[in-house]
Order: structure tokens, then sequence, then C-alpha cells
């Protein structure tokens, strides 16, 4: 295939020309490839990684979501910069559904849409120097809403995003609400205008996209009755709001703003019978309690059947249910023949609660050895006690020298990188405790990683985070 033309038995030639692009009064993208699959359309065109996609038809991609659906078509312009500076326009022909083969190197090609907020329980405004240069970014990107799940308050939308949010059904949203009351959502955001989220938030139910919500809540300021008129706001907007979730202030060592304290156990309790009594009442919208609420009560976790479809999964509500079903399904599996083997698992203040069974049901396969290792997060402090934000300095010092064990860390403790939040790796972490380090997401991988079972066929998906 040439620059010139670039043929292809199973689609139209396809015409290539290079120009240049006329200088813009906007942002340009920064659509950086950096691979290609071999034998897709983008290898036989010549696109190699490092080059940049400019214009798809026209127009400047602001992420993957135009992306997709951009290219979703039988007919493409493609402005394209090459790693080089030369830039060519690709003219071609393609099925409608069929993917070009062009992995970016990141989802958002233009920036990261950042929080306008100064909530007194930000993690990030909570967070010591010398962690994971993430754990400091404020997201607050409606994208990363849509493709992830990630909760945004929807306070920086102009009316250009919510334009682009209807035009293109970007739906379902993920939206922190903390407070229907104008003036306890400026308390708990930290923004005179913070009903600019609620009033956003209607604006697309009311158009007929739908929403998941959730409610941090401080005890004194938005439990109680301000609990109480939120969810019955939340549910007043019919049934475009999918859920609520409920779900106790984290607060760390570093936090210092008066109004914000830990929930007590009884607190925890009340909040959840507050949230039964919700789920009682007739309403299309759902109210569920997070998993740190009954841990903290010291209730039992909810039956399967609560969580219906698990749709706040990402949020941490239904994890600890989902494990323990998990436990009690490996228990049918485990090998009665002996294996050798000794595990540390280790895990955070909530994973004690927990956890024993999982330690218990690996202890009655003969041969192996297993342990829970109970870390208290000294470097956040406060009531941070998740196994997902644990240090690779409080594991180092806690659990000490494990020589000839496994020692087994959640998948979500760790970045791509393989760094904890500190961002000790992986690497170093086992040299420090003179043991083999490995991460799991659920007791069947974990079963499988030691040995205890064959490879599953489907992916496991079952974080070993609280």
């Amino acid at each position: 295939m040439t620059p010139d033309t670039a043929q292809n038995p199973a689609r139209p030639s396809c015409a290539v020309t290079i120009g240049h692009a006329r200088p813009m009064a906007v942002r340009e993208p920064q659509a950086l490839i950096v691979s290609v699959d071999p034998g897709s359309i983008a290898d036989q065109l010549g696109l190699r990684p490092g080059d940049r996609i400019n214009r798809v038809n026209g127009q400047p991609p602001r992420d993957i979501i135009d992306w997709d659906l951009w290219t979703a078509a039988e007919e493409l312009d493609l402005l394209v910069t090459h790693e080089d500076g030369r830039e060519d326009l690709y003219t071609f022909g393609k099925d409608v559904h069929e993917d070009l083969g062009l992995g970016f190197e990141t989802e958002l090609f233009t920036p990261l849409r950042t929080c306008n907020n100064d909530c007194p329980f930000c993690f990030v405004l909570q967070a010591p120097p010398g962690l994971r240069p993430t754990v400091y970014v404020k997201d607050d990107d409606y994208r990363l809403s849509f493709l992830h799940g990630h909760f945004v308050t929807l306070t920086n939308m102009t009316e250009q995003h919510i334009e682009r949010v209807l035009h293109q059904q970007l739906s379902p949203l993920h939206v922190s609400v903390h407070a229907s009351s104008p003036a306890a959502r400026r308390e708990l955001l930290g923004n005179q205008k913070a009903d600019v989220g609620w009033r956003t938030m209607t604006t697309l139910v009311d158009a007929g996209l739908e929403c998941h919500t959730q409610i941090v809540c401080c005890p004194g300021v938005n439990d109680g009755v301000v609990l109480n008129e939120t969810v019955e706001a939340l549910r007043a907007l019919g049934p475009g709001v999918l859920s609520v979730g409920v779900v106790p202030v984290g607060l760390t060592r570093f936090q210092s703003n008066p109004t914000m304290r830990p929930m007590t156990p009884a607190e925890a309790g009340a909040t959840i019978d507050a949230i039964d009594a919700f789920r009682s009442a007739a309403s299309a919208t759902p109210v569920y309690a997070a998993d740190e609420l009954y841990l903290e009560a010291g209730r039992p976790i909810p039956p399967d059947a609560y969580y219906d479809d698990y749709c706040q999964l990402d949020n941490g509500i239904g994890l600890v249910r989902l494990l323990l079903d998990e436990v009690d399904d490996l228990a049918m599996d485990l090998p009665t023949e002996p294996v050798e083997g000794r595990l540390t698992m280790v895990t955070g203040e909530y994973g004690a609660l927990f956890l024993p069974p999982l330690v218990e049901l690996l202890n009655r396969v003969p041969g192996f050895s297993a342990e829970l290792a109970v870390v208290r997060n000294d470097l956040f402090g406060g009531n941070v006690a998740c196994a997902g934000l644990l240090a690779g300095a409080d594991i180092i010092a806690q659990v000490g020298p494990r020589p000839g064990r496994v020692v087994a860390l959640p998948r979500r403790a760790v970045d791509k990188q393989e760094r904890l939040i500190d961002s000790v790796t992986l690497d170093e972490l086992s040299a420090a405790l003179e043991a083999e380090v490995i991460v799991a997401d659920s007791p069947l991988e974990l079963a499988v990683a030691l040995g205890l079972l064959p490879p599953a066929e489907d992916d496991a998906v079952i974080w070993l985070s609280s």
C-alpha cells in the first residue's frame, strides 16, 4: 500500500490526498495512536504508532466517544498527521460496524474536565504528598462518567456539554448528589453555584436520559432529615434516576474541616434503617446502603436479592455479598488431595470483618496453609480501612518478611504500572517481604493463581478490595 492509493479486495479503493489543516480556534485533539492491529484497515492505510488523528469527516474528535460514533459509517475521511510531520487525508469506504484497528494513548483527546468544587470531604484534598500522580487529579468529567461510571457533580458543564450529552445520548451518567437542598449542596460541595449540578441533572432526566446517583453521607450535615429529603427529591424525578447509593464519608488524618467526622456505629445503623424505610415504600428508584455502613454498624451483609442487578458495584455497593457468595461456591470445588502452599492474604481493617471464612476454607485443603494479615492504614489514618488504599510502606512495616510464602493483594490496590498508592512497586514489595507477591480480583482468581483450581473459562469480577 502506498501513500497515494490503498487497495483492499474487501472494500473500495482508498484515495489519499496530502494537504495542510486550516487553523482552527478550538483546542486541537490529541488522538495519539499507540497501537495498530495487524491486517486492520488502519494497518492497510499505513497508519503507525506515533501518528495522530486530527479530523474524522472534517471534525476534530474530542474523545473515544466521538471516534466510535463517527467511525461507525460506510464512508470516512481521516486527516492524519504522521510522526514525521506529514499530513495525509484518507478517504475510503468500509462496513458500518467494521473497526479500524487503532489503539489510542488515552480515551480523552481533549483535556480532562476537573472539579470546580471544594468539598470538605474531598479525598484529593485529604491526601499527603508523595502518592501516585493520579491521586491528585480532581476528575469531574462527564465523559468518564459515561464510559466508566465515575461519579461527577455536573457543576462544571457548559451549555455545549449539555447539548452534546443530549445529542449523543450519553446515558446513563453517574452523579454525585449529596443533597437536594440548595443550602446543604452549597455546604457539601463548597461551591456557591452548586445548584447548577442539580439543575443539569434534572434537565437531562427530563429529556429522557438516565443516571445512577450517590450520596456521601456526612453525619450531622446531610444525614437524618436532610438524607430523607434528598432521597425523596431524587425519587420524585421519576424512573430516569435508576438508583441511589448511600455511602459513609471517608476521612483521612489530614482532614481539618470541623464539620466533618466519621460515622459512629449507631449512626451507621440509623442510616441503614432510614434506607430500609425507603426501600419498603413503593418507588421505581431503588436505594442501596454501602457495604461500609453494614461493616461499621456491625450488621450482616444483605442477601443477593437486596442488590438487584448490582448497578452500583463500582461504588463498592454489593462487593462483600458477591465475595461471600463466591466463597460459598468455592467450597464445592477446592481439591481434597494435598496441595503444598503457604499464603498470606493482605487486607485492610474492613477485610478483617468478612475475609476469615475464605482463609478458613483455604486451610481445609490438605497441605495448604493460609493466614490473614490485617494492615492498618497509617498513611491515611482516619477511618480509611479498605484494602484498595493500602500503602506499600504500611504493608512492609506491619506484615514484615514472609520468606517462603505467597503474599496476595487485591488487584485494585495497584495501578497499571503495578504501584501501590504510595508508589511502592510490587517488585519492591516482594523484595522487602522476601516473598512472591501476587494480585487477585476474586476468591476464584486467587485459588487459580495458587494452583488450587484450574483456570476458569470466564473472567472473575469480584474485587478483594474492601
